[in-house]
């Protein structure tokens, strides 16, 4: 075999070597977004942007504890409703969303359907009106 022919082979594999990586990366599904909604929700960023600048402003942002089995949110007012996103970035079939109301400051949750691990939490709420969201991280052991 001549040195062409060998140069010729070797471009082919390096050829096929390409072709077969990309068609492995297409068929990954490990490129897809954090949310689904991910555009939609980029289109209303301002709304959230507002959200998170009333909570700067009234400094209103939540306290999370834990005590034992139970995650606890602490918010600085009363009568708080809303909605608690928790997101597991390392599986997002584990994500979840519900939606809260308190009388008093205090809301709590048991986090025995939790998996231990790292997870964030959005919590959007609104109280006597006015809306907040603020962003946490917190770990469950």
């Amino acid at each position: 075999m001549n040195w062409g022919m060998k140069i010729v082979l070797s471009l082919a594999a390096f050829m096929l070597f390409i072709v077969a990586a990309g068609v492995y990366m297409v068929n990954q599904d490990t490129d897809t977004l954090v949310e689904e909604d991910y555009y939609e929700r980029s289109l209303k960023y301002d709304q959230v942007y507002n959200r998170k600048q009333n909570v700067l402003d009234d400094q209103a942002t939540p306290i999370i504890q834990f005590n034992s089995d139970t995650l606890i949110i602490i918010f600085m007012q009363e009568n708080n409703r809303g909605t608690l996103r928790f997101r597991r970035n390392s599986d997002g079939s584990l994500d979840k969303k519900m939606p809260f109301y308190t009388e008093n400051n205090i809301f709590k949750l048991p986090t025995t359907f939790f998996q231990k691990g790292n997870w964030n939490i959005e919590i959007s709420w609104d109280t006597s009106g006015k809306e907040y969201v603020a962003n946490q991280s917190f770990n469950i052991q």
